[in-house]
């Protein structure tokens, strides 16, 4: 019989993100499962639905706009799950389909779709998640879209000088999301291309923010 667990979504097209899974399984004592739908469809989410509590949405290569298949599948499978108040964090991708999803707008950043690349200093509202303090930190960025109209079920969670849009929490369902990649590892970096190899303290920031809704999922 299936047990209560986390699910983490991961809708890579290109190149699964097992590494920050290792990472996300590893920091919490909750069960965890781990799924790929963009490249091995719905059946493994389908299967355990009934023994899933709470959902953790990676990033991907894909764009909401591109409104493939696998997408609308994803979306009209997840929806009444979020419903049911499970509680969920969507992570760059996993943001802006959750925005989507209620109603919100993502377009690209600027006029060249040129890309946001690097560690971005980002500023965290009050909330439950983090004990109602006010967060601020570096946290690794790689986009060219972003939630550029929020939808009107939820309201900003997090501002940085470059994204008005950083963070967003649905205002009735526990439901956060990050422009982000709190989930960062030196591997998802490499993956990333980027040139330069970093402290394993450069990832301490993003980390906290994840370990603070593992905890709720733990607690819940």
């Amino acid at each position: 019989m299936p047990v209560p667990h986390l699910a983490v979504i991961d809708p890579a097209v290109r190149m699964a993100e097992l590494d920050c899974f290792n990472h996300i399984s590893l920091r919490t004592t909750a069960k965890v499962s781990y799924h790929l739908p963009a490249l091995f469809g719905m059946e493994t989410l389908v299967a355990l639905e009934d023994s899933i509590t709470a959902f953790l949405i990676l990033g991907s290569s894909s764009s909401v706009n591109d409104r493939l298949p696998w997408q609308s599948k994803l979306e009209t499978w997840l929806k009444p799950q979020l419903e049911q108040r499970k509680p969920t964090l969507g992570l760059c991708y996993g943001h802006q389909m959750l925005a989507y999803m209620w109603g919100g707008k993502i377009d690209f950043l600027f006029k060249d779709h040129h890309k946001l690349q690097g560690f971005r200093r980002i500023r965290f509202q009050k909330d439950e998640l983090w004990n109602h303090s006010e967060l601020e930190g570096l946290v690794y960025v790689s986009h060219k879209e972003a939630v550029t109209e929020c939808p009107k079920t939820m309201q900003v969670l997090a501002t940085s000088e470059e994204v008005k849009f950083d963070g967003l929490k649905h205002k009735t369902l526990p439901i956060w999301s990050l422009q982000s990649h709190p989930e960062s590892t030196s591997l998802f970096l490499k993956n990333m291309g980027e040139p330069n190899c970093v402290s394993l303290q450069a990832f301490d920031f993003g980390r906290q923010i994840v370990d603070h809704f593992l905890t709720h999922v733990q607690r819940s």
